[in-house]
C-alpha cells in the first residue's frame, strides 16, 4: 500500500515506467533510515560522549568520539570488498542481505553495558553496521543507472536523500530528547527503530531492475577481484583517469577539513558550553539534516545541468563559510554562531549528498561505474580514518599546552577546507582550458 501511495505522489517528471520501482525505493528508504538514524555520526558521537562519560577517562572518551567519527569512512576503506563479492549476483537480494545485517548490528547496541568495554563494543558495532551500509551505497548506483533516465537521476537521488535526512533529523532529535528525560531509554528506542526497519527489506525486495540480465552479463564479463585486490583497482582507476585522480585529490583535502570539525564540536559543546544530548544533537546532526531537505532540490537541478567538477567548484565554498562561522563562534563563545554554522554546513551537505552518490558517473565508463564508486568511497575512507583521530589528538595537545584548543582546531579546519575548495576551482579551470584547446583544433 505504501509504495502505491508513494508512486501516486511522484512529481510529473518521473516517468510512468519508473514510478512503481521508485515507490518501493522510497518506502525502503523511509524505514531503513530509522536504523541508520541511531548510528548517524553526530548522533552516535554525542550518545557515546555523554552516556559513557562516567565509565572511563575524558581522554579515552574523546578518543572514542574520534573513533566513531572515523567509523563511517573506515567502512568506506573496506567497501571495495563489495564489488567483487556482488559481481555476477542479483543486486536486489544482495542489498537485502546487507540491510538485514546492518539492522541486526544496530539493534545489538541496545544490549551494551555502560562500561569502558561497552564503549569500545559500541565503536565496533557501528563500524560493522556502517560497513554494510557502504556496500549498499556502492551497489545501488547500478540500480539507479539501470532504472532511471540520466536527465532525472539527480532529482531522483535528491528525493531519496530528502527522505533519508528527514528521518535522520527527526530520529536523532527524538532520541536526544528522550535521552535527556531518561538516559537508559535507548534500550527501548533502538529495538523499536530496528524492528520497523525490517519493513525496508520487504519493500526493496520488490524492486525490479530493467534489463537485469545485461547488467549481470556486463558484471560477469569483468575479472572478479579477490577482496584484497581492491586497493590495486583503486590505483588502476586513478592511473588511467588523471582528471578523476585530481578530482579525488581535491575531494580528499576538502573532506579532511570537514571531518576534523564534528569531533571537536561534540567535545566542546559538552565541555565548554555544557550542552546535554538534545542541544548537542541539534547542532551536530538535526539542524544540518533539516537544512539539507530545503536545499537538495536546488542542488539537484544544478547537478543535473552541470558537470560535477563545476558543481563542486561552487558548492564547496559553503564548507569554508561554515568553518569560518564555527571558528568565530568559538572565539566569541557565542552559541548562536554555532547554530548558524550548523545551518550553513547543512546547505553544503545537501549538495554533497547528491555529488557523493552521482559525481563519479560523470567520469566513469558504464561498465566501470561500481569501480569508480568503490575508488571514491575507499579514498574518502582513508581521509576519514585519519582526520578525526588527527583532530582529537591535536585538540588534546593544544589543551594540555593551555591553548584554546577548540579555536585552534576549528581554525586549522578552516584553512584545510579553503585549500580543498580552491582545488576544485583549479581543476575546473584546467578542464575548461582543455576543452577550449580541443575545440580550437577541431
Amino acid at each position: 500500500m505504501l509504495h502505491r501511495l508513494a508512486a501516486k505522489l511522484m512529481p510529473a517528471w518521473v516517468p510512468v515506467r519508473s514510478r512503481m520501482t521508485f515507490g518501493h525505493e522510497m518506502v525502503s528508504t523511509l524505514f531503513f533510515t530509522l536504523a541508520l538514524a541511531m548510528i548517524e555520526g553526530g548522533v552516535v558521537a554525542v550518545f557515546a560522549r555523554q552516556t559513557f562519560e562516567t565509565s572511563t577517562t575524558a581522554g579515552r572518551l574523546n578518543l572514542a568520539v574520534a573513533g566513531l567519527g572515523a567509523m563511517s569512512e573506515l567502512a568506506n576503506i573496506l567497501s571495495f570488498i563489495w564489488t567483487p563479492l556482488s559481481s555476477g549476483k542479483r543486486v536486489v537480494p544482495f542489498v537485502n542481505g546487507l540491510q538485514v545485517g546492518a539492522i541486526t548490528l544496530v539493534g545489538l547496541i541496545s544490549l551494551l553495558p555502560e562500561s569502558s568495554w561497552g564503549l569500545w563494543m559500541l565503536v565496533g558495532l557501528v563500524l560493522a553496521a556502517l560497513l554494510c551500509w557502504s556496500g549498499i551505497i556502492t551497489i545501488r548506483t547500478s540500480v539507479w543507472r539501470a532504472n532511471y533516465p540520466a536527465r532525472i537521476r539527480a532529482r531522483i537521488v535528491g528525493m531519496v536523500s530528502t527522505v533519508q535526512v528527514l528521518i535522520i533529523a527527526c530520529g536523532g532529535a527524538g532520541l536526544g530528547y528522550l535521552l535527556d528525560q531518561n538516559p537508559d531509554i535507548f534500550r527501548v528506542v533502538i529495538p523499536i527503530a530496528c524492528g520497523l526497519s525490517l519493513l525496508a527489506v520487504w519493500s526493496y525486495g520488490k524492486i525490479k531492475i530493467r534489463r537485469e540480465s545485461r547488467v549481470l552479463m556486463r558484471s560477469a564479463s569483468h575479472a572478479i577481484m579477490m577482496p584484497w585486490q581492491g586497493p590495486l583497482v583503486v590505483w588502476r582507476v586513478l592511473k588511467q583517469d588523471v582528471r578523476y585522480a585530481q578530482f579525488m585529490g581535491a575531494m580528499f583535502v576538502l573532506g579532511f577539513g570537514n571531518l576534523m570539525i564534528n569531533p571537536i564540536l561534540v567535545i566542546s559543546l559538552r565541555e565548554e558550553f555544557g550542552f546535554r544530548y538534545f542541544a548537542s544533537i541539534l547542532i551536530t546532526s538535526t539542524i544540518q539534516a533539516v537544512v539539507q531537505i530545503l536545499f537538495i532540490p536546488m542542488w539537484a537541478r544544478l547537478l543535473d545541468s552541470w558537470h560535477v567538477v563545476k558543481f563542486r567548484s561552487i558548492h564547496s565554498w559553503l564548507f569554508v563559510a561554515s568553518s569560518a562561522v564555527f571558528t568565530l563562534g568559538a572565539i566569541l563563545h557565542q552559541v548562536e554562531l554555532m547554530f548558524l554554522g550548523a545551518a550553513i554546513l547543512g546547505v553544503g551537505y545537501a549538495g554533497g549528498a547528491l555529488a557523493w552518490n552521482l559525481g563519479h558517473v560523470d567520469f566513469s565508463p558504464p561498465s566501470q561505474t561500481s569501480y569508480y564508486m568503490a575508488t571514491h568511497v575507499t579514498l574518502n575512507g582513508v581521509r576519514g580514518l585519519i582526520a578525526p583521530l588527527v583532530s582529537v589528538t591535536a585538540y588534546e595537545m593544544f589543551k594540555a599546552a593551555n591553548f584554546n584548543a577548540t579555536v585552534w582546531m576549528l581554525s586549522i579546519a578552516l584553512v584545510v577546507n579553503a585549500l580543498g575548495a580552491y582545488g576544485f576551482v583549479a581543476l575546473r579551470r584546467a578542464m575548461e582550458r582543455e576543452r577550449e584547446l580541443v575545440a580550437n583544433r577541431g
